[in-house]
């Protein structure tokens, strides 16, 4: 249909791109109650022998009562924008790439070459996108409360006293006074963004997870279709060859693929989310008692700010290897679902996407 409609390979690039943010970003916004209840059970650090690992329902039941039903939607704008960049900056650079190598082999590639093409695919998304990650992580972790000004150390970003010292000495408006407050400043605000970017060599390691889910999913995709097409030859149809795949079909592979993909990864999405938690200060009322937040295991301090292989460590050390696989079954039921939901809208937006782009290009 996209050859009928006079689209260059690089039209056709962009409409897989704008039909993998639409899907993206409705699967992150419908599930993201979901997200958000699965990243606070990945950022709780049980310490104790008899400590009970919290399920899901007891999670949502805590959260409710104690910071009420917008918790549950604590970062949906910086998520939603993330999914929607992140799933555009993918297929685009996943598309782009795949056409060229296609090109000049002058044959489909494989799944060897499909799965490294779709890793750096990832890589390049999560240069871009991953400071909006950071964002939607903390604020589900902290809820509607505000995040403290930390460091990756988790110490307050101030000034030494020996600074302050010498400012007190200056004059007020003097060059030198200017000049120290203004590389204050820049230091101040170069050290938020690096912490942004906090967990980031995870997020490059799990960039196997998107290649390992949409390798699985397009392979099953192809076989699928080409099965469509056998049984419509057979019965003469040739006429109604389907080149999309149905709802059920879509939302089915698209659950497996994320389950294989997770399944395989979740370590690594584990230390990630700890590498990534804020520190909090505030206090928590339950049943008349106020809960510090250390009490309430709502942040990972110890954690925060390490490289991936010193988190995996302490998680090991804290909570046996066990620990490494501590909120799987409500990663598997936030993502799992997500993404079915996600390939599926993608699937069935493609041909928006495609009007979208020749109505633009007529204008």
């Amino acid at each position: 249909m996209a050859s009928k409609l006079g689209l260059s390979d690089a039209e056709k690039v962009f409409v897989e791109a704008l039909a993998g943010a639409i899907g993206g970003f409705a699967g992150a916004v419908s599930f993201y109650p979901l997200d958000t209840i699965k990243t606070r059970i990945q950022a709780e650090v049980d310490v104790g022998v008899n400590r009970k690992r919290k399920t899901w329902k007891r999670v949502f039941n805590d959260l409710v009562t104690n910071e009420g039903y917008g918790a549950l939607f604590a970062g949906v704008g910086a998520k939603g924008a993330h999914s929607m960049t992140s799933s555009f900056l993918y297929f685009l650079a996943f598309s782009s790439l795949k056409r060229k190598v296609e090109q000049r082999s002058g044959r489909k590639i494989g799944i060897a070459e499909n799965l490294t093409i779709a890793m750096l695919a990832g890589c390049v998304n999560v240069l871009v996108t991953e400071p909006l990650d950071t964002l939607s992580t903390r604020r589900q972790i902290c809820g509607t409360d505000d995040i403290d000004d930390t460091d990756d150390n988790g110490r307050k970003q101030k000034m030494s006293s020996v600074t302050k010292k010498r400012e007190d000495k200056k004059p007020e408006g003097t060059r030198d006074a200017f000049l120290s407050n203004t590389y204050d400043q820049v230091t101040r605000g170069l050290s938020q963004w690096a912490s942004l970017y906090s967990g980031i060599g995870a997020s490059m390691l799990l960039t196997i997870n998107p290649a390992i889910q949409y390798t699985c999913f397009e392979q099953a995709r192809t076989r699928v279709l080409l099965g469509l097409r056998r049984r419509a030859e057979k019965r003469g149809s040739t006429k109604k060859i389907k080149s999309e795949l149905t709802v059920s079909d879509a939302f089915v592979l698209g659950a497996a693929s994320k389950a294989i993909a997770t399944f395989l990864t979740y370590p690594l999405v584990r230390a990630k989310v700890l590498a990534k938690a804020p520190k909090v200060s505030k206090k928590i009322s339950k049943g008349g008692k106020e809960l510090s937040a250390d009490e309430s295991n709502y942040n990972a301090n110890s954690f925060r700010g390490k490289s991936l292989l010193a988190v995996m460590r302490l998680v090991v050390a804290t909570e046996g290897a066990s620990g490494l696989y501590k909120g799987l079954h409500a990663q598997l039921l936030k993502t799992v679902l997500a993404a079915a939901f996600s390939l599926t809208v993608k699937e069935k937006s493609w041909r928006t996407a495609m009007l979208l782009v020749v109505i633009v290009k007529g204008m």
